[in-house]
């Protein structure tokens, strides 16, 4: 029995687990929800995740939500290719990397998105825009730093590179990335966006 994905689009958070499933090879049925009609807020979707967000596989009836705990479970449940690599410490690494991606730039992330998201290109406020996209930039350091000099994040691909893609996708439409200060960040995005999983988001 396929696997069945309840996803939504647009959905960073969907996309994160498609680019797995696709990276693992593994077949799955789409079950599509309209955020604006609030299909994730139906009782029927509560008692899949009572977060009343996306995504939500199915696996065989074993149900879970929360996309990087999904993607860890696709991980140790299909194991070919592994995506996550057998030394502790770079497996720890990963998860502090994607906290960072996810947590600390979420509120600059946020406002810029919103910005870009909801609002007409005319309305948009251009104070907020450059100031967003200039902390941004001096958050994403850390991770200019810590990818280094590595094609990827740990040295191989891994659901590190996996977890963090999506908002970096976005952050190259809200004008963040490229960046000359962002060298190698930018030649990772570049990379990603080679990557068949990534091209077949839709």
């Amino acid at each position: 029995m396929a696997i069945q994905l309840y996803d939504a689009m647009p959905s960073s958070n969907s996309d994160r687990v498609k680019i797995a499933l696709h990276e693992k090879g593994l077949a799955y049925e789409r079950v599509t929800l309209n955020l604006a009609k609030k299909d994730q807020k139906r009782p029927e979707h509560l008692r899949l995740n009572p977060y009343g967000k996306v995504p939500v596989i199915d696996d065989d009836g074993k149900v879970l939500f929360e996309s990087c705990i999904i993607n860890e479970y696709l991980d140790e449940k299909y194991p070919n290719p592994p995506l996550m690599p057998k030394d502790p410490y770079l497996r720890g690494r990963g998860r502090i990397l994607v906290d960072y991606g996810l947590n600390y730039l979420h509120e600059p992330y946020w406002t810029l998105r919103n910005e870009f998201f909801f609002k007409k290109e005319a309305e948009r406020d251009p104070v907020v825009v450059d100031g967003q996209r200039h902390t941004l930039k001096g958050l994403l350091q850390y991770l200019e730093d810590a990818l280094g000099d590595k094609p990827y994040f740990l040295g191989e691909f891994s659901l590190t590179d996996i977890d963090l893609w999506p908002r970096f996708g976005r952050m190259e439409d809200y004008g963040v990335l490229p960046a000359a200060s962002l060298a190698r960040l930018s030649g990772w995005v570049r990379r990603m966006k080679e990557r068949p999983s990534i091209r077949a988001l839709q």
